[in-house]
C-alpha cells in the first residue's frame, strides 16, 4: 500500500512538471517613452561630468523629473519623429519579435511619446524614430534607463566586434542593405550593441548631410514589467548651414 502510494504522488508530481513546462508563457507588460530634443534643451540640464559615457546625475535626474512632469517647451521638441513599430520582417531583421503597441503621442503637457504592449521575457521589441522634416539631422547623444537612472551615451560609429555600446550608428544605406537580408543582428548588432541597460539605440547615420538621421530602439524584454525611457538628441549639421555667397561660403 505504502509503495502504491509513493508510486502515486510521483505520478501526479510528474504530471504537474509536464503541465508547468507546456504552459505558456505568460505575456508581461512594457512601456516605452521616447522624446526627440534639440541639443541645446538636452545641454543646459546636465552638469559637469555628465556628458561622458554612461555618466548619471543630478542634471540627468532633473532632465527626466521635467520631462515626466510634462514641462519642457514645444520650441526644445522635434515633434516630428514619433516613435513607431516596425513591419516584421524589419523585427526579425534586427533580432526582435513583432509586438502590436498601443501609443499616446506627447502633447498638450505630454513630453514622452509612449507605447505600451504585451511580450515574452527573453524577446526583443523593435521600434522605430523617423524625421518628417530636415530640421536638426544629426543624431549624436542619446539618454537611456530601464532599470537604472538614466544615462548619458554618446552615438560612436566603430568597427563591429571591436566594443559593445548602448549606443551604435552605421551608415543608413548600409543597414538598409541588411535589413533587405534579414541579417542585421546576426552579423552585426548581436557583437555590437550593448543591452546591458535594459535597451539600445541604433541609429542609421544618412550620407546625405542634409537629411536626418533615423533611429532603432531595441527593448531587451525582462521578466517583470518595465518602463523603458529613451532621450534622444539631435543638432544640426554644419553643412547645412553653409550656402555659397559672391566671394565665400556664409
Amino acid at each position: 500500500m505504502r509503495e502504491r502510494r509513493r508510486l502515486g504522488l510521483i505520478g501526479v508530481t510528474a504530471l504537474l512538471v509536464a503541465l508547468a513546462l507546456i504552459s505558456p508563457v505568460r505575456a508581461v507588460e512594457y512601456r516605452l517613452q521616447v522624446v526627440s530634443v534639440y541639443d541645446s534643451a538636452y545641454a543646459s540640464y546636465l552638469r559637469p561630468g555628465e556628458f561622458q559615457d554612461g555618466a548619471s546625475g543630478p542634471g540627468l535626474d532633473r532632465l527626466e523629473a521635467s520631462f515626466d512632469r510634462g514641462e519642457l517647451g514645444a520650441g526644445a521638441i522635434l515633434s516630428d519623429r514619433r516613435v513607431q513599430p516596425v513591419p516584421e520582417n524589419i523585427a526579425r531583421a534586427y533580432g526582435g519579435t513583432p509586438v502590436v503597441g498601443t501609443l499616446i503621442p506627447g502633447g498638450g503637457g505630454r513630453t514622452w511619446d509612449e507605447v505600451t504592449w504585451e511580450g515574452n521575457p527573453g524577446e526583443r521589441s523593435v521600434w522605430l524614430i523617423a524625421a518628417r522634416s530636415r530640421a536638426a539631422q544629426g543624431l549624436e547623444r542619446t539618454a537611456l534607463k530601464t532599470t537604472r537612472p538614466l544615462r548619458n551615451f554618446r552615438v560612436y560609429t566603430l568597427p563591429p566586434g571591436r566594443v559593445r555600446l548602448p549606443a551604435i550608428g552605421f551608415p543608413l544605406n548600409f543597414l538598409w542593405s541588411l535589413e533587405e537580408h534579414g541579417s542585421a543582428w546576426d552579423r552585426y548588432l548581436a557583437r555590437s550593441l550593448d543591452l546591458q541597460y535594459g535597451v539600445g539605440v541604433v541609429v542609421g547615420q544618412n550620407t546625405n548631410p542634409h537629411f536626418p538621421d533615423q533611429a532603432y530602439v531595441i527593448v531587451s524584454q525582462g521578466g517583470q514589467p518595465s518602463i523603458s525611457k529613451v532621450v534622444l538628441v539631435w543638432r544640426d549639421r554644419q553643412l547645412d548651414r553653409e550656402m555659397p555667397g559672391t566671394w565665400m561660403f556664409r
